[in-house]
């Protein structure tokens, strides 16, 4: 029995150059769908490649040059001449369907690498080979596929095309709070509320439209993703709120008990293809550090390329990403510096609130909701609520946080303060000058704001001050009980 043929449209293949040969403005776009090795023929791979190397020297793509070209590399003779080149052209019903045959020729390699795939899965079963080299196999497999169905596209374009593109003004699904199409945090200590903000949110985007006390909320599809705790307390959660609200379950909103890793390529690329296929404009992850399974929380190498990949997603899909997250305990006033893990995960989101409580011990404790970054707008009042629960229902009240009781942000000094009390506690045994705590911490506020917190280290019990000539040394002083810090 012959070798079936492999998948392949030589005519998709001859119509998609001869396009460029048409319109060699469109290869700029097309690049981007498409890879040399996408083409089943090595003579359109060779072509394709001699036109991307005359894109990447900055030279006009028509008959002379990609002749020229093709001579250079030694390939012209074994195409076929420039009779072939031209023959592109009368091979092309039309240029204006160019996209189409760029999908056609990527959708035959797809296929074709799917089979490779599979046939080779079959012979390493076949001889009992071991399943870490098949399993292998599949992830590179996921991450070519990725490529091929577009989903690792490049976002390029010029500042041109970024300015007159209809994407509209800033939008919000919650105004001033949870910004749509970006990644969110909501971060706080355990029993804070944090995700009873999040649930009430995803009831009312999948319900009424309303949330927080009857605030305006975008309506749309929720995907909530939950690892931090059992499917059967999420479901008592679910059934109260929605009897405080008056209302049935919503069946907009999706609830995945599933573990996933978003540091696993072929994980994300299914999460991708979910929400595509559930039409979800809103994706939870409750809680974030679940969902990196292994992960240094404290290393931005692991942490920055997850941020990434939901930035990619939100960027291609208009999805919108809410990151469940805990805090350090520890009494620093700054709570941006209690947010666990790396800084980029401040770093990355465009808003990010923090939910603190008066007693974590008390359940109808008041809650503060704290805006501690907004990227692109001006930050809104905090607020506060309570959490009424009884055997039926749970309900979220909201009030205006008094200005007697609004957490205060702190100033520079404030911060450097705090930072050098914290580094001069991790190192107890020894004393540091002025400049090598400046230069430890690479301190660069101006002379007067440093000079202000170390007058407040001067005073400070903890610290241990010894004068040496005309300065001065700090130490912590071991004899103090140990205070919390992130």
């Amino acid at each position: 029995m012959p070798d079936p043929i492999p998948p392949r449209n030589i005519d998709a293949e001859q119509a998609l150059l001869g396009s460029i040969m048409i319109a060699p403005y469109l290869f700029e776009d097309l690049v981007t769908i498409v890879k040399a090795e996408y083409f089943y023929r090595n003579s359109h791979r060779w072509i394709w490649e001699a036109m991307n190397h005359l894109l990447e020297s900055e030279q006009q793509i028509d008959h002379v040059t990609l002749c020229n070209a093709l001579n250079t590399s030694g390939k012209l003779k074994e195409i076929g001449g420039p009779a072939y080149i031209t023959g592109l052209l009368n091979a092309t019903p039309t240029s204006m369907h160019s996209e189409s045959y760029a999908k056609i020729v990527r959708e035959k390699a797809f296929m074709r690498k799917a089979l490779e795939v599979a046939t080779h899965l079959a012979q390493n079963a076949i001889q009992d080979k071991p399943l870490s080299e098949a399993l292998q196999q599949m992830e590179e497999f996921f991450v070519s596929s990725s490529a091929l169905s577009g989903v690792t596209e490049r976002m390029v374009m010029t500042a041109e095309k970024l300015c007159l593109s209809e994407m509209g003004e800033l939008t919000w699904i919650l105004k001033d709070w949870i910004m749509a199409g970006g990644i969110n945090l909501i971060a706080g200590m355990p029993a804070a509320g944090k995700s009873f903000l999040a649930l009430d949110l995803a009831i009312g985007m999948a319900s009424s439209g309303l949330a927080w006390d009857n605030r305006s909320v975008t309506q749309g599809k929720v995907l909530y993703h939950f690892l931090d705790g059992s499917y059967r307390g999420m479901r008592s959660r679910v059934l109260k709120l929605c009897h405080a609200r008056g209302i049935q379950p919503p069946a907009n909103l999706i609830f995945d008990f599933s573990p996933l890793n978003l540091k696993v390529t072929s994980e994300v690329l299914a999460l991708r293809q979910r929400i595509h296929r559930l039409d979800a404009s809103v994706v939870i992850f409750d809680v974030m550090a679940k969902f990196m399974p292994g992960a240094d929380e404290n290393s931005v190498a692991e942490i920055s390329p997850m941020m990434n990949t939901l930035r990619e997603i939100a960027n291609q899909t208009g999805t919108t990403f809410i990151l469940i997250h805990h805090l350090n305990k520890g009494g620093n006033p700054d709570l941006s510096y209690r947010v666990r893990g790396s800084s980029d995960i401040l770093g990355s989101v465009d808003t990010a609130i923090v939910v603190t409580h008066e007693n974590q011990h008390s359940a109808h404790s008041m809650r503060t909701i704290i805006p501690q970054k907004v990227r692109e707008s001006l930050p809104p009042a905090q607020l506060q609520f309570q959490i009424e629960s009884t055997e039926e229902s749970i309900a979220l009240r909201f009030s205006e946080a008094n200005a007697s009781e609004l957490l205060r942000a702190p100033g520079q000094a404030e911060l450097i303060f705090a930072d050098v009390l914290e580094y001069l506690q991790s190192v107890p045994a020894q004393e540091f000058k002025k400049n090598e705590l400046i230069s430890a911490l690479q301190i660069s506020s101006s002379t007067r704001t440093i000079d202000r917190a170390f007058s407040k280290l001067n005073i400070d019990p903890r610290i241990r001050v010894t004068k040496r000539g005309s300065f001065n040394t700090y130490q912590w002083e071991e004899d103090t009980p140990a205070t919390p810090f992130p």
